[in-house]
């Protein structure tokens, strides 16, 4: 049966995490010790234990509350039952009841595009994407300094207000997300560009470093002075919107909670462009 989790049921919790995303044991206790909140997660119980579960995390655009879906996840022994679509389900009543009016996500893979489809959802945030590698001898041209949360918070809403779609995190999220990046490889940088302060959101990666999201015009140059700044040889740049080289790429997916009980595409709320980054995934 569908339930909101209880503080009892994080060892339950963290081994449907543990079976379905492995990764280091350390994230999972630091997201349960940091992050976790019994009612904004959902679960399916067998036998009064969670066997599935998904969280909603509270998110904003154009001032509507909505949630982002996260850590959507089922004991492979418990799979193809439909527990997810349960899962959705209730979701939306949950949410429905609190006054919500969308839910978002972002798929783990390409095949849970078709997948999130068949629950409603549309897939209505792209991201510009390119791969760079660090040219040879080289210098950096831009100047970093470590970006406080208070400054990232400020820098971050004026880059939003470009979105008339942009997905916000409330501060609370705002605040575990550039704590998880501070923490997990990665950090958030100001530099100047044109005498205005902006930032670079990344983290280093197996291959290299990956730039989340960057405020600066065109991001190339940014990223090439991270390359430099760190050390690393290859990025791979995300941006919300077009610059030279880049490719258009499907990110997150949406659908909209219409007053009259169905669901549809967030246009049907909000006008475009969309744009959502620096989700937990």
């Amino acid at each position: 049966m569908e339930d909101f989790a209880r503080r009892k049921d994080i060892p339950a919790l963290k081994k449907i995490w543990a079976a379905c995303f492995g990764g280091e044991r350390e994230y999972a206790d630091f997201y349960y010790r940091t992050r976790f909140r019994p009612k904004e997660t959902l679960v399916w119980r067998e036998k009064g234990l969670p066997v599935s579960m998904m969280t909603l995390m509270p998110l904003t655009i154009a001032g509507q509350t909505g949630a982002y879906i996260y850590a959507v996840a089922t004991l492979p022994e418990y799979r193809g039952r439909g527990l997810v679509r349960k899962l959705s389900a209730f979701a939306e009543n949950v949410l429905r009841q609190q006054g919500r009016t969308f839910m978002a996500l972002v798929p783990a893979e390409p095949p849970l595009f078709a997948f999130y489809e068949k629950l409603g959802y549309r897939t209505s945030f792209f991201l510009w994407e390119k791969e760079l590698s660090c040219p040879e001898g080289g210098r950096a041209h831009t100047s970093f300094a470590r970006c406080p949360f208070g400054k990232f918070a400020k820098l971050r809403a004026e880059y939003l207000s470009g979105f008339p779609g942009g997905a916000a995190h409330p501060k609370g999220e705002l605040r575990y997300i550039y704590k998880e990046l501070c923490r997990y490889n990665g950090g958030v940088f100001t530099f100047l560009e044109d005498g205005a302060e902006e930032y670079a959101a990344f983290t280093r990666t197996e291959g290299g470093l990956w730039l989340r999201e960057c405020s600066a015009k065109d991001p190339l140059p940014i990223a090439e002075a991270l390359l430099f700044q760190t050390g690393l040889h290859k990025a791979r740049i995300c941006c919300g919107w077009e610059f030279p080289g880049a490719s258009r790429i499907p990110y997150g997916m949406g659908k909209a909670l219409l007053p009259d009980g169905n669901t549809g595409p967030l246009e049907q709320l909000f006008s475009p462009p969309f744009y959502m980054s620096l989700m937990l995934e």
